[in-house]
């Protein structure tokens, strides 16, 4: 590769150099006329003659071009020797060593042509990424600061101050920052995100959730929005407002089982619960299922009259646990008894008593000495039904 470059540079060279022969054919001359410069097309379309630094700084662009940040870096190196005040190559040699990820070099060439063009806003932030790179934070803050202090909401600085101020754990500088961000460049969704994620930090939902829906607006084709803001109002129980939120996501992604699960979970906690069925079935149809979502289907099945169907959940469920999960146990005594077998139901709610869950062993004690009362309204009925 660096043959077929060097070659393709004299050949460019001898081009415009060169002289040509009555029959067309090209002759290199040699000895002092042979080291005329090359020239080139400006801009404005006048001819310009290229020095040894151009020469070598424009190998270094086709070497950069090709990905041989090897030679690039040598042929920008020559040429700043050459000529010391070559901006362009200066800036160019930081990128390479940036791109490098040598970026203690790439800093000290963006400094030298920094010096060239003073208040180069590019320049400054190019240097405050390559120490941001290095973790030194103090040095990055330095660069950043100097792109607001002329100008407060310059969104380049702000956002990487943003960011400095996320790692330090200074949540509310970070929140400054990105919001001059934001003023400057209206519509970066990202930026409103980061912002909900933050404030979500230090418990402002209103912010959170203003945040969120400014970012579904601004870039509604990001579904990572719609996602996140449903996940907020489905952690907080909000189940009202995260339901359209999952019937969108599940239009979008009708393959994942999550957001079937967690819309019918949400259906089941409101007066939608008819609806919360046919999600959780979609959720185990995709994904095999797993102990929550049986338990929640199971629960929706009792409460709508449909025992029998509770009842195959929950042995379903527990089918997938070894048998040892305690509100699944707990949902199918509740169907045995709604079908009358209160025997099963007290085997049912005496392995959840034994369990010793938090949460269902006690009411799973309760629930033994009421099928024993059903048991004997049972018998009393049938010892009455013999005598009538």
């Amino acid at each position: 590769m660096k043959r077929i470059l060097t070659m393709a540079l004299v050949l460019a060279v001898a081009a415009l150099t060169g002289c040509s022969s009555g029959g067309g054919g090209t002759s290199v001359e040699t000895g002092a006329s042979a080291a005329a410069p090359a020239s080139t097309t400006d801009s404005q379309g006048f001819q310009r003659n290229m020095g040894p630094a151009e020469i070598a700084y424009q190998s270094a662009k086709q070497f950069m071009s090709a990905g041989n940040y090897t030679e690039a870096i040598s042929n920008l190196e020559k040429a700043v020797s050459i000529k010391p005040t070559y901006l362009e190559a200066w800036s160019d040699l930081g990128r390479a060593y940036t791109d490098r990820k040598d970026y203690e070099k790439g800093i000290a060439a963006y400094q030298k042509a920094l010096e060239l063009s003073p208040g180069n806003e590019a320049l400054i932030a190019s240097i405050g990424y390559n120490y941001l790179n290095l973790e030194d934070l103090d040095n990055a803050e330095k660069y950043y600061m100097m792109l607001v202090e002329d100008d407060s909401l310059n969104y380049n600085g702000n956002v990487n101050l943003a960011f400095i101020s996320q790692k330090r754990g200074d949540t509310r500088g970070a929140i400054d920052h990105y919001e001059r961000a934001l003023k400057a460049n209206p519509g970066d969704a990202t930026t409103m995100g980061t912002l909900a994620s933050l404030y979500d930090q230090l418990g402002d939902k209103e912010k959170k959730y203003q945040y969120l829906n400014m970012a579904i607006e601004a870039a509604p084709e990001n579904h990572q929005f719609k996602k996140q803001l449903a996940r907020a109002y489905f952690s907080e129980k909000d189940y009202v407002n995260a339901i359209p939120l999952y019937e969108s996501l599940v239009q979008e992604y009708p393959d994942d089982a999550s957001f079937h699960q967690r819309l019918g979970f949400a259906m089941s906690q409101t007066d939608r619960k008819a609806g919360a069925p046919a999600e959780l079935e979609k959720s185990i149809e995709l994904s095999g299922g797993d102990a929550f979502t049986y338990a929640i289907l199971s629960k929706i099945y009792n409460e709508n009259g449909m025992h029998q169907k509770a009842a195959d959940a929950a042995k379903a469920g527990l089918a997938l646990n070894g048998g040892e999960v305690a509100f699944l146990n707990y949902q199918w005594g509740e169907a045995l008894s709604k079908m009358n077998d209160y025997e099963g139901a007290i085997a049912k709610f005496e392995k959840v008593a034994r369990m010793g869950d938090a949460l269902w062993s006690a009411p799973a004690s309760k629930q033994i000495d009421r099928q024993q009362k059903l048991i004997k309204i049972r018998e009393a009925k049938k010892e009455q039904e013999q005598y009538e």
